[in-house]
């Protein structure tokens, strides 16, 4: 088969995506992006293996940096692939490097405003249970959307923990405060029976019709609830402990980060907190000089 041939493209590009899924143990989401980059690439690009043309075409309908560099990531990846299995010959690549995009951290909710907000979130329905034990447990493990939408009843221990299955298959334990475990429980008890139906399989968090909870009801449940999206809910979570006085290698773990430099990069103290950690820190930061 060659890539550059209509009729093989198909079954390559499904060889790929089963290549990602079982192999590579790239989450379903994952998949469909790469799958949607790399269709949306053979259908814009009049050469498979250049960019300029492509690349001008994206700056024309004004994606962003932030999109441009996913798509250069996913097609490069699967042109070096096929390359390695013999379905594009290497000369035709002209491989082309991510466009430099400042990074803009997500907001950082305080300590004040996330209590606040979670002691004083509703708990009259059944789905008010639900959401309330989705953002406690959010908040108090960081985790992702996806590995929010993928828990099960076994999912929470009784010692105020949860297991959790992340990015690449990976599992990890995490704990987790005694008011989400506390929520959780309720909303087990309580509202997740009302919910249940023979689509719900032992998903954890269920929906109005009574299967799994979609990443996207997720989102919309944190928008919603808290005026911000769930990212900044795992970064508030992140800051917080550094704050706190967490290691970062501590914080990498429970964020499921595999390299350091992710976390280092995802995660800062703010300015204040700084200063704070430099004055006790700092064997001469309790004098204060003052300039006339």
């Amino acid at each position: 088969m060659n890539l550059n041939n209509q009729l093989d493209r198909e079954n390559i590009i499904k060889e790929y995506l089963i290549y990602i899924k079982d192999v590579k143990n790239y989450s379903p989401n994952t998949v469909k992006s790469y799958k949607s980059d790399i269709n949306h690439y053979i259908k814009n690009s009049q050469k498979i293996g250049e960019f300029s043309d492509y690349l001008r075409q994206l700056n024309k309908n004004q994606y962003s940096k932030t999109s441009i560099n996913r798509k250069i990531t996913s097609i490069n990846l699967f042109l070096s692939w096929a390359v390695e299995n013999n379905y594009l010959n290497k000369n035709k690549i002209k491989k082309v490097k991510s466009l430099k995009v400042e990074k803009k951290l997500p907001n950082v909710l305080t300590s004040s405003y996330i209590n606040n907000l979670l002691d004083n979130l509703p708990e009259f329905s059944e789905k008010d249970l639900r959401d309330k034990a989705i953002l406690e447990l959010m908040y108090s493990s960081g985790l992702r959307v996806s590995e929010v939408s993928n828990l099960n009843t076994n999912s929470i221990n009784n010692n105020n923990s949860v297991r959790v299955i992340g990015k690449g298959s990976k599992e990890r334990v995490l704990p987790i405060t005694g008011r989400a475990f506390k929520c959780i429980k309720k909303y087990i008890e309580i509202s997740r029976p009302k919910l249940e139906n023979e689509k719900s399989n032992s998903y954890l968090f269920l929906g109005i019709r009574g299967g799994q909870l979609s990443d996207r009801e997720i989102r919309r449940i944190v928008k919603l609830r808290t005026g911000t999206f769930p990212h900044s809910i795992r970064h508030t979570f992140a800051t917080h402990l550094l704050e706190g006085g967490a290691d970062l290698r501590i914080v990498q773990e429970l964020l499921g980060h595999n390299d350091p430099a992710t976390t280092q990069i995802y995660t800062h103290v703010s300015k204040k907190q700084l200063q704070k950690k430099y004055k006790q820190s700092h064997p001469r930061g309790w004098i204060i000089f003052v300039w006339y």
